[in-house]
């Protein structure tokens, strides 16, 4: 064989090596954010229920505060209290549904890096929005649910144990609330990672986690 000919083999290795070693990048990268969308979709799919929970929540507190329109007390507030959280739960549900509807696995890392920022913040003041008021929500729960399986509104009769219930579960609340500033302020990151990956869940701290594998790979 000719040293042109061999060159020109040579060339043409070289050439078909380069196609084979980009096609198989192109599939890692396809499998990567294919991995990536199924991380995210049970979150979005976990968000339905969330809306659902908020909307019986909602006819939960109509049927409360309705019944008690000529006689408000206890029950009345209770039963605003909790239509007023069902509505937030479904616009929490609906914000996180469309925010992650709205990631174009297509485009480039940067362009997801900031849409999975968007959708962390919104899921972590949902989080922060939803969860936090359990420190307290149980108590009206409890009234309005006794209000409408006995007729009794035990907010006439307990008053004062009720309201150091509610008094206590407002401490709580103020606490974890000023125990997460704090961390934020004096820059106590792992206390602040732990707060939020609480709040913004399992299912984004993963898409994170597999996001900057993307990225890694394909800066590399």
């Amino acid at each position: 064989m000719e040293l042109h000919d061999l060159k020109l083999a040579l060339n043409q290795l070289d050439a078909r090596l380069e196609r084979q070693a980009a096609l198989q990048m192109q599939m890692v990268r396809r499998e990567a954010r294919n991995t990536l969308r199924d991380t995210l979709t049970p979150l979005a799919r976990s968000q339905t229920w969330l809306i659902v929970s908020g909307a019986l929540f909602c006819l939960l507190g109509v049927a409360a505060w309705h019944g008690e329109l000529r006689h408000p007390g206890g029950a009345f507030a209770s039963g605003v209290i909790l239509h007023v959280y069902g509505l937030l739960s479904i616009a929490a549900g609906v914000v996180i549904k469309v925010l992650v509807a709205r990631i174009d696995y297509a485009e480039p890392v940067v362009a997801i890096q900031k849409r999975l920022a968007q959708l962390r913040r919104a899921q972590l003041w949902a989080g922060i929005v939803i969860g936090m008021p359990w420190w307290v929500l149980w108590v009206p729960l409890m009234i309005v649910v006794l209000r409408l399986l006995t007729g009794v509104d035990i907010a006439f009769f307990a008053s004062g144990f009720l309201w150091t219930l509610t008094i206590t579960g407002l401490a709580g609340m103020a606490a974890t609330w000023l125990v997460y500033r704090w961390a934020r302020f004096t820059g106590r990151q792992h206390i602040v990672r732990g707060f939020e990956n609480a709040f913004a869940g399992e299912h984004l701290k993963r898409a994170q986690a597999q996001l900057d594998e993307i990225t890694q790979f394909e800066r590399d």
